[in-house]
């Protein structure tokens, strides 16, 4: 009976659909071979690689050491680093902060034409994501609130500390909640987190958020545990390859910064499971299975707002559905190793094995975004207050959206999904070797944590297989 229901369940795949297309393009490709084929394809990488990492990386001494190179001394990491340097970096954020909310006031008011819509959603989005998962936490430098934060401490009269205490029984609740109104902004708002108007009121919203809440928790619990952005980068930053430890600055391999720390709270697992999932979730609602769902839904539900109560409760269902696939995994492992370590201690030791695969999602989902719409900032930027200016000859500029093609895109979105995949193994691993007392032990603790790999890799590979254009 057990062979007959893997049987079925992996016969679903046979059905699938094999056109594909890519956010920003709008263009469907055929594939070479059935879609099926990718996702057991990309399901016998990530297990090759297991049985891979197993063999070769079983000694739990060496396995968790990694080679640094101080580059420190390097003339263009001091220039980068010199107080001149950093000073004039500050001034031109708080300027482009300053710009993006008066762009967003007086600028075009279409979303596509003003500067402010395409820095935020785009530029700085998307494109802060993926420079702090290369050169590290950027957003801890150009912070515009922290920056301005900084500045009012000079005010002796002003102090940060705080005038209550925080509870830490809540930790990174706060920060989730916000991170949850920005992706609902993204995705469900019906325009609002798009139009210009709107979006610099709402930066301004939150600019009185974060000043508030400074002076009332305190500007170190603030940033820690309330700033989502600050949250975010920070998570993201552990991938790269470049370490800052006491003023020192090091290159190592990357990802290894994953293994330096352990999620301090639940609250933070639950963080790191959205950032999976609401990406996930955006490219689940441009399927057809999703447009079924919610032609079910909205027959249930009635009103203006239906669809967007619908929505939004799918997507906070997303985090729910990733996070009972993570937990099983961690129940299975508990089961085999009978470790001393509580289940949500297990499961907050094994969270930072899941930011590869975060980033994964990420970047195969919204690289075109970056790439294509991402040249509309080109005219913007020339023109950001919608005055007539051409002030870096971009009036004119025409957006090339061939500038990478259909295949392209489709088998680079697999090769991340994969690699993501086979890393999230890697550092799971690792993992285990650390907290178990032997390489056996780790091996048997991990096989749960594949089929987990495994069920995410085949999840992200079956939704960017789906067509994204409507009606196909």
């Amino acid at each position: 009976m057990r062979k007959i229901l893997v049987c079925a369940f992996f016969s679903l795949f046979l059905i699938l659909p094999s056109p594909v297309s890519a956010h920003a393009f709008g263009q469907l490709y055929t594939l070479p071979i059935p879609v099926w084929l990718y996702l057991w394809g990309g399901g016998a990488a990530v297990l090759v690689s297991f049985i891979l990492i197993g063999f070769f990386v079983g000694d739990r001494n060496k396995s968790l050491t990694y080679p640094e190179v101080e580059i420190s001394r390097l003339v263009t990491v001091r220039f980068l680093t010199s107080k001149t340097f950093r000073f004039f970096l500050k001034i031109t954020c708080l300027l482009i902060f300053a710009l993006t909310i008066l762009a967003g006031f007086l600028g075009p008011k279409t979303a596509t034409d003003n500067f402010a819509t395409l820095f935020v959603w785009i530029i700085f989005w998307l494109g802060l994501t993926y420079l702090a998962a290369v050169f590290g936490n950027l957003w801890n430098v150009v912070n515009p609130w922290k920056i301005l934060a900084k500045a009012m401490e000079k005010n002796k009269s002003l102090k940060l500390d705080g005038i209550i205490s925080y509870p830490q029984k809540l930790g990174y609740l706060p920060a989730l909640i916000f991170y949850y109104i920005f992706i609902w902004l993204e995705l469900i708002s019906n325009g609002w987190g798009v139009k210009p108007v709107y979006l610099a009121s709402i930066i301004l919203i939150y600019s009185f958020l974060n000043f508030a809440g400074i002076i009332l928790v305190g500007k170190k619990i603030w940033f820690k545990y309330f700033e989502f952005f600050s949250v975010f980068f920070a998570l993201i930053s552990k991938v790269s390859p470049i370490k800052i430890t006491n003023g020192r600055i090091f290159l190592r391999p990357p990802f290894m910064g994953l293994l330096d720390e352990e999620a301090e709270s639940f609250t933070l697992l639950l963080f790191i499971i959205f950032m999976l999932s609401s990406t996930a979730f955006d490219g689940f609602r441009s399927t057809i299975a999703f447009r079924k769902i919610d032609f079910l839904t909205s027959q249930i539900a009635t009103g203006a707002n239906s669809y967007q109560i619908i929505e939004s409760v799918l997507l906070a269902l997303s985090g729910i559905f990733f996070l009972a696939l993570y937990l099983w995994a961690i129940v299975l492992v508990k089961t085999l190793i009978k470790t001393g370590f509580s289940f949500f201690n297990l499961a907050r030791k094994f969270s930072y094995s899941l930011i590869p695969i975060a980033l994964a999602y990420n970047i195969a989902h919204y690289y075109t975004l970056l790439l294509v719409q991402g040249q509309s900032i080109i005219p913007a930027v020339s023109d950001p207050l919608n005055l007539g200016w051409n002030l870096f000859n971009g009036n004119g500029f025409k957006v090339n959206v061939g500038i990478v093609n259909a295949a392209f895109v489709w088998n680079s979105q697999v090769a991340v999904i994969i690699i993501g995949h086979i890393a999230a193994v890697y550092i799971a691993h690792l993992i285990a070797l650390k907290n178990f007392p032997s390489p056996k032990k780790a091996m048997l603790s991990q096989l749960p944590m594949l089929i987990l790999m495994i069920a995410y890799t085949i999840t992200g590979l079956w939704i960017l297989s789906q067509p994204l254009t409507l009606g196909r």
